[in-house]
């Protein structure tokens, strides 16, 4: 297939003949190994190209984008604030040319942002992947050279973000990635597949790992609890140890479990030996799915899923009712004294639920007004002997209601032998005599699955704070971290000087105090705010562009302060930021941006100021609370002093984050943007957002906050004022106490 090469400034062209040549010998590129993090805001599916170039259908990105791919018209469509984060044999290296390269499946404006991380918290924005419409379907390769970049990580991970909707798919069709690595192991055993502290790992996962030189032997240490793999412990004894072979295959593992395994290098040939390894962790999958009736065409289904009695099953796709992704089944049923329906679907060999930890069965089912209701909607387990029929315990009505409802079934007490299930059915009968002579209609079934005890939301006690189902010590803990606190404070407050730009938002983007008026992009909005009114914004295409950047902000080369009051959505964009100045991707990066609750909830903090752009010049770190951010009004401010070399977050009032060290000067500022930036757009509302050209003291900043009252009559951040009076103290600890040690996982 032809491919295009975009040529610019930090994206460059791949010469084929070097890629089976001499730089592939010299600095070996990789596939990744494996996928790290996925995040999926939409909690659906992923669609993208299969094999044969198809689109749009539903995808695994695992078994598209891991190692090879598997044709040159496949590939995963990333839609925006979506992501995939691939995790390399290795650390990532630096070569002649560039160093990692990314091919796009469709030229129509497809854009995304390229991460490099650690793999867990840090990372480092590489640049920006942009392909421009060319008016057809064409692949195209992107590069990018990590020369000259200091890492304070090992580099082993890269993190895609689809950025817009504006391709022919809805997002970055993402076909392969390769980067230049290091696999190198020296002695100790690396590479941990799963990847150390991988989550949702499947429970059939063999353990697998690169050997370090000159290895004979490996000794594996394999258990649920770090005591199993520590410095003490004995190692496994199936197979006996130690073994020849890289690879590990587990007793049986159950669902939503954590597991810990270390592997020991040993040459008997070297006084050296053995080689102690790291300890890694994993944890599995929370759940298994029977069937979501994804993989399936209009005959196929019937191969699964047999049909008896009076059913009548289709699948179910859009504009009729679906649950997820693109299908259900659709179960048109009749009854009458002596006829039924039911749809089967069996299982060979039969299936293992008992030893994956299975206690409960899970699935979606969607009515119709039209239904006849008086019928038994049941389920039936099959262990090879005995027929287990679970009817339908919820409100009859449930089969008229047109809209998703969870049947969840407890199959611990049923009689059957949940290690050798051979079939489930789905079926509708006449209940008892007195119903009426016959009935039918159609209910929609989809994502049938199982699961271990779990959390329900329905289920979590008022002092479960840290959402387990279960008070205890990490709950008191909680408690006694925030003791005392309260809502409604009053701080000491001195006034500041005047600022030297203030947007009050009330019902324009001026500034009230100079000239360096705001200009509106998109389409933000002016709702009610903390004083007067605020602006609204809704992500990528909302912001306010100050005129006269280069001379605002000439008057803040050695200190600085940003204060505002923020309103965070509770939206799927989790690259969020607020503010930013110039900045051009793979050029050269903001001297100021400010980000709030990226990445995963409850997110993280950015707080960058200085040039050139260098996580020395970055105070970062983990919210402890979403609604830090999200969902109610708070006051930040964000302060920067090059003499002292301190930087300083404020929240509310209160000193929230502070490091030192950060002496580089706020320079080369010619362009700024509230609501908008570097990760991407900001949802949600910003009220007086004020600039100074020093850094305020808490006393000043408070004053700035409150109109000179410094009193901040808000609601508790920490979910724990048990007794709504907006504080916490021993009233709060007798309710934690009377629900002491309950426990409420279901079944």
């Amino acid at each position: 297939m032809k491919k295009a090469c975009l040529i610019n400034s930090f994206v460059l062209c791949l010469i084929p003949a070097l890629v089976g040549g001499a730089l592939a010998q010299e600095s070996p590129f990789e596939y990744p190994y494996y996928l790290l993090d996925i995040y999926n805001p939409d909690d659906d599916c992923w669609y993208g190209m299969d094999i044969n170039g198809q689109w749009p259908v539903q995808v695994v990105p695992e078994q598209l984008l891991i190692g090879p791919p598997p044709s040159e018209v496949s590939g995963v469509t990333i839609p925006s604030d979506h992501w995939l984060e691939f995790k390399y044999r290795g650390r990532l290296i630096n070569g002649p040319g560039d160093d990692i390269f990314l091919i796009e499946n469709d030229a129509v404006n497809e854009q995304a942002l390229v991460f490099i991380t650690d793999g867990s918290d840090r990372e480092y924005l590489l640049g920006y992947a942009f392909v421009r419409d060319i008016g057809i379907y064409e692949q195209t390769e992107l590069g990018f050279d990590i020369a000259g970049i200091s890492f304070p990580f090992v580099p082993s991970t890269i993190r895609i973000v689809g950025l817009d909707f504006r391709g022919g798919s809805p997002g970055f069709d993402l076909a392969n990635i390769r980067a230049r690595v290091n696999p190198d192991c020296i002695f100790a055993a690396c590479n941990p597949n799963p990847a150390d502290s991988a989550k949702n790992v499947p429970i059939n996962s063999v353990l697998k790992w690169s050997p370090g030189s000159s290895v004979q032997k490996h000794t594996v240490y394999f258990g649920t609890a770090l005591t199993d793999v520590d410095e003490n412990a004995a190692p496994v004894n199936k197979p006996t140890q130690p073994q020849n072979t890289n690879s590990f295959t587990p007793p049986a593992l159950e669902l939503g479990k954590t597991y810990y395994w270390r592997i020991d290098q040993i040459n008997d040939n070297d006084a050296n030996s053995p080689w102690k390894g790291n300890i890694w962790k994993f944890t599995t999958a929370e759940h298994l799915v029977i069937d979501n009736f994804e993989s399936y065409d209009n005959s196929t289904i019937y191969d699964a899923w047999e049909q008896i009695g009076q059913a009548n099953i289709h699948l179910s796709k859009h504009p009729e009712p679906v649950n997820k992704c693109r299908q259900a089944m659709a179960f048109r049923y009749y009854y009458d004294p002596t006829l039924y329906s039911e749809a089967t679907t069996s299982f060979t060999p039969a299936q293992d639920w008992a030893s994956a930890g299975v206690t409960s069965m899970e699935l979606f089912f969607y009515g119709h007004a039209d239904n006849y209701i008086n019928t038994q909607m049941y389920i039936k387990l099959n262990d090879g002997n005995i027929n287990a029929l679970v009817p339908y315990d919820g409100d009859v009505n449930d089969l008229g209601s047109e809209n998703w409802q969870p049947w969840r079934i407890d199959l611990q007490n049923l009689g059957v032998n949940l290690s050798n299930i051979e079939n489930i059915s789905i079926g509708f009968n006449k209940p008892s005599p007195e119903y009426p002579y016959l009935g039918a209609g159609t209910v929609f079934f989809d994502d049938i699955r199982l699961y271990r005890s779990r959390c329900l939301e329905e289920n979590k006690p008022d002092a479960d704070f840290n959402g387990d189902c279960t008070v205890d010590f990490h709950d008191l803990k909680e408690l006694v971290h925030n003791w005392l606190e309260k809502g409604n404070d009053i701080y000491p407050v001195e006034a500041p000087d005047t600022p030297i730009a203030w947007y009050k938002f009330d019902g324009n983007a001026n500034d009230s105090v100079g000239s360096a008026h705001g200009r509106t992009r998109g389409h933000p909005t002016y709702v009610e705010g903390v004083h007067g009114q605020a602006i609204s914004f809704g992500g990528y295409i909302d912001s306010v562009e100050i005129t006269g950047a280069a001379e605002l902000f000439s008057k803040t080369r050695t200190a600085i302060t940003i204060a505002f009051w923020q309103y965070g959505t509770d939206s799927i964009h989790h690259t969020d930021t607020l503010c930013c100045s110039d900045y051009e991707y793979n050029v050269y990066d903001p001297t100021i941006a400010i980000n709030l609750g990226c990445w995963k909830s409850p997110g993280k903090y950015n707080w960058d100021c200085g040039s050139p752009w260098s996580f020395e010049s970055r105070l970062s770190g983990k919210h402890k609370y979403k609604t830090e951010w999200s969902n109610r009004w708070s006051h930040w401010a964000f302060t920067k002093e090059t003499k002292t070399g301190r930087m300083q977050i404020f929240l509310n009032g209160v000193l929230y984050d502070s490091r030192i060290g950060a002496n580089s000067p706020i320079l080369g500022i010619t362009s700024f943007e509230i609501g908008t930036g570097w990760y991407g757009g900001y949802d949600g509302l910003i009220d007086d957002f004020q600039i100074y050209d020093y850094a305020l003291s808490q006393p000043e900043i408070a004053y700035a906050a409150t109109n000179g009252t410094g009193i901040f009559d808000l609601p508790l951040i920490p979910p724990v004022d048990l007794n709504g009076d907006n504080q916490i103290d021993f009233k709060d600890f007798a309710v934690l106490a009377e629900s002491w040690l309950d426990k409420n996982l279901w079944p």
